[in-house]
């Protein structure tokens, strides 16, 4: 299998320099997506099967799909920028510019490498192995597998925290959204009722995969306590059957609405609840009871799935819809009962 390493390293730097180097936002989009999907399989040659599952399903799957969702409302928009106003300077002074930045970014990441190696180097060798550290402890985790219980247990604080830090993006997200008017929306609408159909494969698709996403969502979570799975890979599985609907042109944002609002917050408001509990009977932060652990962290699991779920679907499902300029929506032939009076309207 040496060959078929050196075949995936080499793989993945061509990936990466392509999608730095490529002039087309479309190919850099679809060469960012093949590395997620080569470094899945380089965390599987690795034996990190649960890296590899989260890079898979967020890396190179959710990610991607918020990058061509993005590139497509920047096209768009692209349209109504004057081409003549984007820049006052000269081409050449650009150019010097562009290479000056790099060049400073490049040097900037070789030190921080370098700086980083060096003192790596220099640590002293561990006094204790962590992985037996783990298994000798995992008994008293509430879990069988060693990285739920790392995750869940004994560094259950990291992952509070990562999930903090995931709803303040979102909030912040959902707070920088493209702001538009009255009219504007009633413009959209108009121009989204005539591509109300999705195609007959789309939809036949969605309703065959949902099921099955939501069913292998729910797997991957229960054996997350046994083998690799867990909240973030089942999250981004619910997320993808979202992005599907969506896909489909099911109205997921004006369904899940209220749903979402609260569901955002369950997950670290579950997590914060569980943590600070024994602190009122003298214990310490984030200690679970005796002959509890399993089932608080089940419940812990189970509600940052909803959550990681509903945050990366609201990434999508915030986002503002690529507007339909006025010439091809008029040139879309309107059905429905309404047709002549849109088409009247249109004029």
């Amino acid at each position: 299998m040496m060959w078929f390493d050196l075949a995936l390293g080499l793989g993945l730097i061509i990936a990466a320099i392509g999608v730095f180097r490529s002039e087309d936002l479309f190919r850099a989009v679809v060469l960012f997506v093949t590395f997620g999907i080569l470094l899945a399989l380089t965390w599987l040659r690795l034996q990190a099967p649960d890296l590899a599952l989260a890079e898979a399903a967020i890396g190179a799957g959710i990610t991607g799909v918020l990058l061509l969702d993005t590139l497509g409302v920047f096209r768009q928009h692209e349209q109504d920028i004057n081409p003549r106003s984007s820049s006052q300077l000269p081409d050449i002074s650009r150019q010097w510019a562009a290479n000056v930045l790099a060049l400073i970014a490049c040097i900037s990441a070789a030190g921080l490498l370098a700086w980083s190696l060096f003192n790596t180097l220099k640590m002293p060798a561990p006094h204790h192995n962590l992985v037996t550290v783990v298994e000798a402890n995992i008994a008293y985790s509430g879990v069988s597998h060693g990285i739920t219980a790392v995750l869940l247990n004994f560094r259950s604080y990291d992952t509070l925290l990562e999930v903090a830090v995931l709803l303040v993006a979102i909030v912040i997200g959902i707070g920088l959204r493209e702001r538009v008017t009255t009219s504007a929306n009633a413009t959209s609408d108009e121009g989204q009722s005539k591509l109300s159909e999705p195609p007959a494969l789309l939809t036949s698709l969605v309703r065959l995969l949902l099921p099955l996403l939501l069913i292998t969502a729910i797997f991957v979570l229960w054996a997350g306590s046994t083998r690799p799975g867990g909240a973030f890979q089942a999250g981004a599985l619910i997320a993808a059957a979202g992005v599907l609907a969506r896909l489909g042109q099911i109205d997921i944002a004006a369904r899940v609405t209220t749903i979402l609002r609260l569901g955002l917050t369950l997950g670290v408001f579950i997590f914060l609840i569980v943590a600070v509990s024994p602190m009122l009977t003298g214990k310490p932060f984030l200690t679970y009871p005796a002959g509890w652990e399993g089932t608080l962290i089940l419940l812990i699991e189970f509600m940052l799935t909803i959550s990681i779920g509903l945050i990366l679907l609201s990434l999508f499902i915030q986002a503002p819809r690529p507007r339909i300029p006025a010439p091809v929506r008029n040139a879309i032939p309107a059905t429905g009962p309404n047709a002549e009076t849109n088409k009247g309207g249109d004029q």
